[in-house]
């Protein structure tokens, strides 16, 4: 599944009620809507790769991925693996803080991928980088999706049509469309076709 939206239509606020940071519907207007259309994940299969992480540390790459495993309760997992599946070619003892964007991105995405997850909830995985890191890792994402059910919240309409899987815009709070586009002329019309009242 795509999530596709302008800024505060409520894509990320789905992906904290999917993943159960909510407790009850009343937490957030947008949550009866959204619970009509689909249910809370079992978080034991969700591998989870926030927009957003603490990774200005002066931690390496390898012990990060310790204390996410550790946090995450995962004790059985090879860090030279996950590395190399995401195309992580920095230096793993290096400060997380001198490591690039991409580099970033793919040490989020290994971090999802401990235990093996069935789902990957991955929230803006290509924002902020160049075009060079962006095509990468959307083609990261395309391989992923093989072995994976992602749940990929975006604004690449790119993105969306690459992954081939069914989107889901969201315009003002509610999902306005679920459909599976063959051909991406048609997901931009129907894109902007539900252009929300105003833009943020």
């Amino acid at each position: 599944m795509t999530l596709l939206g302008h800024n505060g239509a409520g894509k990320s606020t789905l992906i904290s009620y999917l993943l159960g940071f909510y407790n009850r519907l009343d937490q957030h207007p947008f949550l009866p809507h959204f619970a009509e259309h689909i249910k809370p994940l079992d978080r034991r299969e969700v591998g989870y790769a926030p927009e957003a992480a603490w990774l200005t540390s002066k931690a390496c790459a390898e012990d990060y991925l310790s204390l996410m495993a550790n946090l995450r309760g995962k004790k059985s997992y090879n860090a030279a693996t996950l590395f190399d599946r995401v195309g992580l070619r920095a230096d793993p003892k290096k400060p997380i803080k001198t490591y690039s964007k991409g580099m970033k991105q793919r040490l989020l995405l290994a971090i999802a991928l401990l235990g093996e997850p069935k789902t990957l909830v991955l929230d803006e995985p290509t924002s902020g980088l160049d075009p060079f890191g962006r095509e990468e890792i959307e083609s990261l994402l395309v391989d992923l999706a093989q072995t994976h059910s992602l749940i990929v919240c975006t604004h690449s309409l790119e993105l969306a049509h690459k992954l081939g899987d069914e989107t889901w815009i969201l315009c003002e709070g509610k999902i306005v469309c679920q459909k599976r586009f063959s051909e991406i002329e048609e997901l931009e019309k129907t894109f902007f076709a539900l252009r929300p009242s105003r833009v943020d």
